[in-house]
């Protein structure tokens, strides 16, 4: 078992004259090896919180890690906390909540800068789009916009880096990928659809990223498990090809998102009642 302390204190990382390491031996043992940022492989269940709504479907942070959002469908609303310790739950506290556009909401997602929101919703088929006076502040969204969905159950949104891909992730055709080209960067009403990917999970229920379009990732609540494609081509869901899985925490997992170095990976559900999951690498 390769050490991930020196002296009682924990290594989470090595540099050494300013470059990065991957590893560390000292007098012929391995003492520090890098993880692997965004891989599901090396992220360990860590700690938990009760969630807002009992039904959570969806699961969202802001740029820095200091608000956390979540959207239920069994009071339909989007909830705000405020974050104390960056991309910690455990130091998350609720603030505020506003109605959802749709009472089956499924996701939720931010653009770039946080001045939009966007919810997709299950019983109108649609993602949302409200324009944010307050950068990443939920109570001062409106409503602007929506388009239709692909497909007939629609469980999860997700963008590119850029605003110039859109995916949906469902579950009415037997679990699909959907990808939407978009000329307008994060403006939905100027996405098309382009293509679509069978997801490895029938019941499909949330999709995510890692930050340069290698990895895709997706969450399923039929075999109950958190699913890693490889994707030769950034962003482009027609070159991913599934590598792993892992076990999800709930029985429902609904909903995935990583913060912003991939040290740490999130899952919302409802089977328990509603809970939010911290994994560490």
């Amino acid at each position: 078992m390769i050490p991930t302390s020196i002296d009682g204190t924990d290594i989470t990382g090595a540099t050494i004259d300013g470059t990065d390491v991957q590893e560390i031996t000292v007098d012929g043992d391995v003492v520090f090896t890098a993880l692997e940022p965004f891989n599901i492989a090396e992220q360990n269940f860590d700690t938990s919180i009760n969630a807002q709504d009992f039904s959570s479907t969806g699961i969202a942070w802001n740029d820095d890690g200091s608000r956390l959002y979540e959207v239920g469908v069994n009071s339909d609303k989007i909830y705000q906390y405020s974050v104390s310790t960056p991309f910690d739950i455990t130091s998350a506290s609720f603030s505020t909540a506003i109605n959802t556009q749709d009472n089956f909401s499924s996701d939720i997602v931010w653009n770039d800068d946080g001045s939009r929101l966007y919810e997709s919703g299950r019983s109108s088929n649609e993602i949302y789009q409200y324009t944010v006076s307050t950068p990443y502040d939920i109570t001062s969204a409106s409503l602007s916009t929506s388009i239709s969905t692909q497909d007939s159950t629609p469980t999860g949104i997700r963008w590119n880096d850029d605003g110039s891909r859109l995916y949906e992730v469902g579950r009415g055709s037997g679990g699909d990928i959907y990808q939407y080209t978009v000329s307008n960067a994060y403006d939905i009403t100027s996405a098309s659809f382009s293509t679509s990917i069978n997801a490895q999970d029938e019941l499909a229920t949330g999709i995510a990223w890692n930050n340069d379009g290698s990895r895709l990732y997706e969450s399923g609540a039929r075999d109950d498990k958190i699913y890693q494609y490889s994707v030769s081509t950034p962003f482009d869901i027609t070159s991913a090809s599934f590598s792993i899985s892992i076990n999800s925490q709930d029985g429902t997992p609904q909903g995935i998102a990583w913060n912003d170095d991939g040290s740490r990976l999130y899952e919302v559900a409802s089977g328990s009642g509603g809970d939010i999951y911290q994994y560490t690498g």
